[in-house]
């Protein structure tokens, strides 16, 4: 380049080039914000999955707890697990239901509240619960049978996801529970 500086022409290709350059970024960006969204997501959604048995389980462990009753009212292929037991530091029994459902928004999840409270999303993405059987004293899984005699040491739940995956689950019942019809 001489003393004569730039002409208009190489000004605006200069300019296009630039723009080009900018905007292939600005595009790799977004795509980059977008996969991280989607990892994040799937992270998530896995840590939920995982998450379940401890979630659930903590949940239904309270059946039968402090009780002479039998503590527990579900039926196979139940939607809904509700329990009966004595929360520790307390005397009243609490009652606690466990079912899938949908939202104020119609978004599926699932559900724990304790009666006779409102109820609120506990784990989202859920759009199904059904209780598949019972594993009795002698550890064999089996049909759920509504007795004051057999106690119940585990329940098989099976949740849906959003996603299509469907997952079974065991879940421990430390207090051995009879089982009851649900009401």
């Amino acid at each position: 380049m001489s003393g004569r500086g730039l002409t208009l022409v190489e000004v605006l290709v200069a300019l296009a080039i630039g723009s080009l350059v900018l905007s292939l970024a600005a595009a790799t960006g977004q795509s980059s914000r977008r996969l991280n969204g989607v990892i994040d997501a799937r992270a998530i959604a896995g840590q939920r999955k995982t998450a379940v048995p401890q979630l659930v389980g903590g949940a239904l462990a309270l059946a039968g707890r402090g009780l002479d009753g039998c503590g527990l009212h579900v039926a196979d292929g139940g939607q809904r697990a509700r329990v009966h037991g004595v929360d520790l530091g307390d005397t009243d029994p609490e009652t606690v239901e466990v079912f899938a459902g949908l939202d104020g928004g119609g978004r599926p999840a699932l559900y724990h509240r304790t009666l006779p409270h409102a109820r609120q999303p506990w784990l989202e993405d859920v759009t199904g619960f059904r209780v598949l059987a019972g594993r009795d004293e002698v550890g064999a899984w089996r049909p759920l049978e509504h007795d004051a005699v057999t106690r119940w040491t585990g329940l098989r739940v099976e949740l849906s996801w959003t996603d299509g995956d469907v997952r079974t689950y065991a879940v421990g019942l430390p207090h051995a529970p009879c089982a009851e019809p649900h009401p």
